[in-house]
């Protein structure tokens, strides 16, 4: 990303977090917000809704959405619709770190309890405060405890490439879905730590950089595999299958976002409106 491409990014993120009221809880909360609070409820709490999209092959279909709502979101609070989300490859070298002071922002300082001192997301510039936990409260500032988590790691290109090999897309210890899920996925956000660690893991920004990638890998474990289903279930397995519909509110609560999807609907970025380039 070139400089400008990153302050229109971090622009629109801040955008989001301050100039645009919530749809879930208006007047309490901002838009940014509405995303935390239906990632925390994909998991834990009183509106948890089911199935849940983690632990099973909803994973990617259901993140996709969430992705995509999220990128229109920044879009519509920056008023350019230029903004893409873009997708990191889980490397810390040169360009490919977005850990940094224009970008990211950095590591939580454990002296100030981990909360985050640098870059446009630090607690001290007030742009970026936290409203949402796992709990009924929690710090207000967003938190990073980087490899602090002796269980954590980084995924490397390797393991990507070996992920990258597993058939069928779901079920099975060697599925994509779970080896993705579980070797790729859920060690990177255990190594970021802080916010990454919780239910509410969407209060980082960062959050939508990994998850982009994980997009980015389905897409490309579509290509490398064009003789497998490209999802499984595809039948006789309701809330599950093709035909299942994504869930991103309970009955009788608001809607976080216009439109519903199937499964069978996040298959194609395109008609989704993006591609990869």
């Amino acid at each position: 990303m070139s400089a400008e491409e990153k302050a229109a990014f971090v622009s629109a993120v801040l955008a989001l977090k301050s100039n645009v009221n919530s749809v879930l809880n208006p007047g309490k909360r901002k838009r940014y917000d509405d995303f935390v609070q239906v990632h925390k409820n994909a998991m834990i709490g009183p509106d948890m809704f089911m199935p849940m999209p983690h632990g099973g092959p909803l994973f990617f279909p259901w993140h996709r959405v969430l992705l995509r709502q999220f990128e229109l979101a920044l879009q519509a609070a920056a008023s350019d619709p230029s903004i893409a989300i873009p997708y990191w490859d889980w490397e810390l070298s040169g360009k490919n770190n977005p850990f940094t002071g224009d970008f990211m922002s950095g590591d939580g300082d454990a002296a100030q309890g981990h909360r985050v001192v640098t870059g446009p997301f630090a607690y001290a510039k007030k742009k970026f405060k936290i409203h949402v936990w796992d709990g009924t409260s929690g710090n207000r500032g967003l938190l990073r405890e980087f490899g602090n988590d002796p269980t954590a790691y980084l995924p490397t290109p390797t393991q990507v490439a070996s992920a990258l090999t597993k058939t069928p897309y779901s079920p099975g210890a060697n599925s994509w879905e779970n080896t993705c899920e579980g070797v790729l996925h859920n060690p990177a956000h255990r190594w970021i730590g802080g916010n990454m660690g919780d239910a509410t893991s969407t209060n980082d920004p960062v959050f939508f950089l990994q998850h982009c990638y994980l997009d980015l890998l389905w897409e490309k474990w579509k290509k490398q595999h064009p003789t497998s289903d490209p999802y499984l279930p595809a039948s006789g397995t309701p809330g599950l299958d093709l035909g299942s519909r994504l869930v991103f509110t309970k009955p009788g609560k608001p809607a976080p976002w216009a439109g519903s999807w199937k499964v069978q609907d996040t298959l194609d970025t395109t008609s989704l409106g993006y591609t990869y380039a």
